[in-house]
């Protein structure tokens, strides 16, 4: 989001000061004086805008506020010696003639004002001071404005994902079929006040770090207004039934024909929300209703008055309080639902944001994969870009894969649920362990990572403009599945297998046959004896076989295999973090102490 300013400090005697990074339209413009800087009831004077012995005098100017989503006007004023009747108003113009009064200043005081005109932009919002009410009857009667600035707020046409929706009304930013709501963290879900007949109630709930924000109302009784951070969602309260309209409220109703919803008390009898309000990551507002109780869409809402929402300024990392009122009214009050906050985050600190993050975890597995999307009828990506095939065309309005979306709205939810193998509650995409085994995925999905620290490849990392780390050896290709049961490694929890009968040493003769076993289940078996230092592995050659089972046959040893150590080593496919190493058996030779030969029987001595 960028900002741009149209301010006059008045620093100079001078009516076409531009102290902000645009310039207004116009010069000060006086009406009924003699235009003039210096001189005159109105003036530059002080390094203040001067008024004094106002009676049909004004002053205005003009800036172009088009192209831009929200604008906000302030300025430092006091007042000195103003009888009662006499003021100074601020009004505002979006055409010229029609004005707006804003705020009334009088008495002697001073303070400073701040508010939203988005309601007033156009390439020709002019804003005008000029007397309230009465005549100001005394050259004492005066007024000094200083610092008039207007903030104008542009929200940026970004398209991510080259689909044709620009990022801020696109619900899938990067294509990776996983919504941003979805790749949003540290949330938290609310309930609401239920109705009963006991006046006006208000309901706070704070969060941290909030760049968005849902509320579902299931029953709206039948009015209300929500503050964030000090500043209401609308100038008036938000009013659901025809013919209770009070003081201070405007009604709201559909877009496409103005009627109102039906019975907004009564929840929907298939649970979708009465109500639904959305801030999103701009601070922009949008307002969803479903016409009556069995409706199966939700419909877009506006002020009947065609007043806009106010833009809302998020606190990021800090702390955001939400007060919702439902105000008093003939019968009973309350609001049943939900409220979902979430903030902008990355997960994996490497400057990009998840909904923009191909790889939000850097462990070298796509989103795409990790979430599971891949699994849905209709859904590929053949190129291994991390994004769908064919999201570009095939994402309608909304920017969210037609084929993985319950409807092609601006509310539009995904209809397949997103894997979160270990059931804690974080999906894959965003963890270095999606199956809570122990084992970091990009060693299970068959990747290198050089310093176990869960990331793929050595430290440090270093990523593209899409998140995806481009240090590594490799990584980015299709996970490992070494048991073959079309599950991946890194999403299938494992253990290393447990040796239940170790196995034992063992004594033989010369030429004889034996065995070492163990008793285990596992998937790989491997045999080694110890020679001289190391541990050699063994293979089913010359007096050995069984040697990747759990029982080792050793036929025809000879005395070099005398007082040899051997052990077994096993493994599961699924879990590549951990082998068993059984304990040590020694094979020992022992010659018979009789022999007989040609009937003769002889004892020898066993030494």
């Amino acid at each position: 989001m960028s900002q741009d300013t149209f301010a006059d400090n008045f620093g100079s005697i001078s009516y076409s000061n531009n102290d902000g990074n645009q310039n207004w339209s116009t010069n000060w413009l006086e009406y009924n004086d003699n235009n003039s800087a210096s001189n005159g009831y109105i003036r530059v004077w002080g390094n203040q805008l001067f008024f004094y012995y106002i009676w049909s005098e004004n002053i205005r100017r003009t800036a172009d506020l088009s192209g831009y989503s929200s604008a906000s006007l302030s300025f430092d004023w006091e007042t000195s010696s103003l009888e009662a009747g006499e003021t100074l108003v601020i009004q505002i113009s979006s055409d010229g003639s029609s004005f707006t009064t804003l705020d009334t200043f009088s008495g002697t005081q001073s303070g400073t004002f701040d508010q939203d005109i988005s309601a007033y932009m156009s390439n020709n919002t002019i804003i005008r001071f000029r007397k309230g009410s009465n005549d100001w009857s005394g050259s004492n009667d005066r007024v000094y404005i200083d610092n008039v600035l207007i903030t104008a707020t542009s929200v940026p046409q970004t398209d991510s994902d080259g689909d044709g929706i620009i990022d801020v009304v696109d619900l899938d930013d990067d294509n990776d079929g996983i919504t941003d709501e979805e790749e949003y963290c540290s949330t938290i879900s609310a309930p609401f006040l239920t109705s009963s007949d006991v006046g006006e109630r208000s309901v706070v709930i704070n969060h941290t770090d909030t760049g968005y924000l849902r509320l579902d109302f299931s029953s709206m009784d039948n009015s209300f207004q929500l503050d964030i951070n000090g500043s209401t969602i609308h100038p008036s309260v938000l009013e659901f039934e025809n013919g209770a309209l009070d003081v201070g409220d405007e009604y709201f109703v559909f877009q496409s024909d103005g009627s109102f919803i039906s019975q907004p008390w009564v929840a929907n009898s298939n649970g979708i929300p009465r109500l639904r309000l959305v801030v999103n990551e701009y601070g922009e507002i949008s307002l969803y209703g479903s016409r009556n109780t069995s409706s199966t869409s939700l419909e877009l809402m506006e002020a009947q008055g065609g007043t806009p929402f106010n833009t809302i300024a998020w606190i990021p990392e800090n702390n955001n309080t939400f007060t919702l009122t439902n105000q008093q009214g003939p019968g009973p009050e309350g609001f049943t639902g939900e409220l979902f906050a979430s903030g902008i985050c990355d997960t994996d600190g490497d400057g990009i944001s998840n909904h923009l993050d191909l790889d939000s975890d850097n462990d070298g597995i796509l989103d795409i994969i990790e979430s599971g999307v891949l699994n849905e009828s209709g859904v590929t990506d053949a190129n291994n870009d991390g994004r769908i095939d064919g999201a570009t065309t095939n994402s309608g309005s909304n920017g969210l894969f037609n084929a993985i979306e319950d409807v092609d709205t601006e509310y539009a939810i995904h209809s397949y649920s997103i894997f979160d193998s270990d059931s804690d509650g974080s999906y894959d995409a965003y963890v270095l362990d999606a199956d809570g085994d122990g084992c970091n995925d990009v060693r299970e999905a068959g990747f290198t990572d050089n310093d176990d620290d869960g990331y793929l490849g050595p430290n440090p990392i270093t990523i593209n403009s899409e998140g995806i780390v481009t240090s590594g050896s490799d990584g980015y290709t299709t996970p490992a599945d070494n048991d073959s049961n079309a599950t991946y490694d890194f999403r299938e929890a494992g253990t290393a297998p447990t040796i239940t009968s170790q196995p034992m040493d063992v004594t033989t003769c010369p030429g004889c046959t034996t065995s070492i076993s163990a008793t285990v289940i596992a998937d790989q078996f491997q045999w080694q004896y110890y020679k001289g230092s190391s541990w050699i592995n063994l293979s089913d050659t010359g007096i050995y076989s069984g040697t990747t089972t759990n029982i080792l046959t050793i036929a025809n040893p000879t005395q070099s295999e005398n007082n040899t150590p051997y052990r077994l080593m096993v493994s599961n496919d699924s879990f590549v973090c951990g082998s068993t190493t059984s304990n040590t058996a020694t094979l020992i030779l022992q010659v018979s102490t009789v022999i007989t030969n040609r009937k003769v029987t002889y004892r020898v001595n066993k030494n």
